[in-house]
Parts: structure tokens; sequence; C-alpha cells
């Protein structure tokens, strides 16, 4: 008996270590993804000279005191500004697909960077809340106070969020975007991964929590995008989306208030929709803010 309890409490020791070192691997995985420009996702990687667009590197304060250098692109007679947010993992380059035809259009343009690639790591929208922040108040300090906003990936699940909770911004369009943070980590990991929900998600959940000092569950754009209607919104998604499942998009746009229009093209790869269709895509991006942001 004394060498059975001796067997159950050693492989019950070494469970607990191999779930502690999973979650933190995991965790790790969220909290610190790798931050790299991809040619064949984003295009434009050389920054907006590549579009032979004018910019400056604006710096951008946040009040956790990270110096957020984001692409400011003016424009001609500008009828207003969209504030762009990108995804996780991604730079402020990702909103480029849109940016030529948006800033011909009449519109200034800032591409946020984002924390985690300013000495930050990456929340999926909880801690990113303070970048639009910051971002909200350096146009409306420098007199730009017509506001859309365009996010991708993580950065519309931030968006949607920022746009519940800040009135001034006027029009948003929500691309690849999730209802919730931690539903879509869950169906990562059982696709991309084989992992079930227990044990290990809820040690993950409490992972995540601890070292980012956050509440996971609380990322629920699901939960506020009703709340900015009259604002205008729009959802754009690949109806294959291959990381972030169509079912999102399709419950968003349930739960959001008029007016609302969802854009789904037969895409199967994750916030490529400019890729499968640019003309297309850049048509939808360019009539919204021109129908509600003027």
């Amino acid at each position: 008996m004394k060498r059975i309890q001796k067997y159950l409490l050693s492989f019950l020791t070494i469970s607990i270590i191999l779930l502690v070192i999973a979650s933190y691997y995991f965790s790790s995985l969220v909290l610190y993804p790798k931050v790299k420009c991809n040619a064949e996702h984003h295009v434009y990687c050389n920054g907006p000279a590549e579009l032979g667009l004018e910019f400056q590197e604006v710096e951008i304060k946040t009040q956790d005191k990270l110096n957020l250098v984001s692409y400011w692109i003016p424009a001609k007679n500008a009828k207003a500004t969209i504030l762009l947010v990108h995804g996780h993992g991604g730079q402020r380059n990702e909103g480029l697909r849109f940016a030529k035809s948006l800033n011909a259009a009449g519109y200034n343009l800032l591409l946020l960077s984002l924390r985690r690639n300013h000495g930050g790591f990456a929340s999926m929208g909880f801690h990113e809340q303070k970048d639009i922040e910051a971002a909200l108040s350096y146009l409306k300090t420098n007199g730009y106070n017509k506001i859309g906003i365009f996010g991708f990936s993580m950065g519309s699940a931030t968006s949607i969020i920022a746009m519940a909770d800040h009135p001034e911004i006027q029009a948003g369009i929500f691309s690849s975007g999730y209802g919730s943070a931690i539903d879509v980590l869950v169906e990562s990991a059982k696709r991309d991964f084989g992992i079930p929900y227990y044990p290990l998600i809820p040690v993950v959940k409490l992972a995540l929590n601890l070292r980012g000092d956050m509440d996971i569950d609380s990322v629920r754009p699901i939960d506020k995008i009703a709340s900015i209607s009259p604002r205008p919104i729009a959802i754009f998604h690949c109806k294959m989306d291959d990381y972030v499942d169509y079912h999102h998009a399709l419950d968003l746009f349930a739960k959001a208030g008029e007016p609302k229009s969802l854009w789904s093209p037969e895409c199967h790869r994750h916030e490529r929709l400019w890729n499968f269709a640019p003309k297309e895509a850049e048509s939808q991006a360019v009539g919204f803010f021109q129908k509600y942001l003027r």
C-alpha cells in the first residue's frame, strides 16, 4: 500500500510540474508572440514609403509610460482621421494594404504600433485599451476630432471595446475579430494542439492573469458591440478563416445594432481579405468611411 501511495504521489507531482511548465509555455505564446512582418501576409514590410505615401513617425505615450512609435499619414484637405490597429504578433504596417486607398479618399491615417512592439506584452485586447486611449488623446490634442477606427484581428477586438467605451469614435470597421478572447484561445488550442479544455486551459488562464496582470475572461467584444449603436460599424471576415472561426463574425454581427454591415468573401486565410480581393476590400473600406465618416 505504501508503495502504491508513493507511486501515486510521484505521478501527481510529475503531473503538476508538467501542467505548470505547459501553462507557462502556452501563456508565453499569448503574451510574447514573435513580432515580424510577413510579406505574404502583410505585403508592405518597408513602411509607407513603399507605397509612395508621405508620412511621419510620431511618438504616442501611454499612461503606463510606453512610447508607441506609430505612422502618421496626412491627407490633403482631410475630411477625417482613421486610427488603424494591428493584430496579435503584428506591427504598425498591417494596415498599409488599405492605406493608399483610404488616404487618397481624403483621410488622415494613424497606424498605431501596439505595446508588444515597445517593451510590453500582448494581452488579447486587455491592456491594449491603454494604447488606443493614448492614440485618441494624441489625435484630440492635435485638433483631430472626427475619428474612425479600423482594427485587424486582435486589433479588431480591441477596437470594438474601445469604440463602445469612447463615443468620440464615429465609425468602425472590425476585420477578422473575435467575440471572446478566451473562446478563440480555447478553439486554437484544440485545433492546433489537440488540447481539450481540462485540465490545461484553466491553468493557462491563471498563468495569463497572473503574468499579465489582467482578467482574460473580461475581454469580450461580444458583450460590448451592441452599445456602439447608433454609430455605424462594418464587420469583415473570411468565411473560411483558418484561425478565428467565421462564427465569431456572425455572433458579433447578430449582437450589433444598426447601422451595420457584414462583408465575408470566400477566403480561407486569417486576416487576408485584402490579399484575396484587393479592389473589393478597398472598395468596401473606402465606401463605408465615405458614407459614415465625412
